[in-house]
């Protein structure tokens, strides 16, 4: 009787246990998939036409990685300068239309456009594809 219900205390304990695991895992791709909803993102060529117009230009990618290539004309501003505040040399764009690219398009550009959008930059959009699809559409990037 004693080795019966300690199997099926086992047994339970194993179920919660797993149960609880998918949980975070659940949570955590959700978070991850969700957690830049409302934020504009763009083509290499919309991004283009916006640059073309006027538009600032923002890398928020480290530092090293932007001197190794970057759209020409753009600031570097990473994302761990973002998270502390908005630098007040941005202050002026403020209605201005706002291109926001990391490497890739999901690592810290869509965070970065966020920032910048609660903090009243409504025209900063992110670059779906980042740097890398900017150079594999032929793009100009400057080193």
């Amino acid at each position: 009787m004693n080795n019966t219900l300690n199997t099926y205390r086992n047994q339970r304990w194993q179920l919660v246990f797993f149960a609880l695991v998918a949980a975070i895992i659940f949570m955590l791709g959700y978070n991850q998939n969700h957690r830049f909803d409302g934020i504009r993102e763009v083509s290499v060529n919309e991004a283009k036409a916006l640059i073309d117009s006027g538009a600032l230009v923002i890398d928020v990618r480290e530092e090293d990685k932007y001197h190794s290539r970057h759209i020409p004309g753009a600031l570097s501003i990473p994302l761990a300068i973002l998270r502390m505040g908005i630098p007040g040399s941005l202050s002026h764009a403020m209605d201005k239309p706002i291109v926001v690219y990391c490497g890739d398009g999901v690592t810290t550009g869509p965070e970065g456009t966020q920032l910048l959008n609660q903090a009243g930059f409504t025209q900063a959009v992110n670059v779906k594809a980042g740097i890398g699809g900017w150079a594999d559409a032929g793009l100009p990037v400057q080193k």
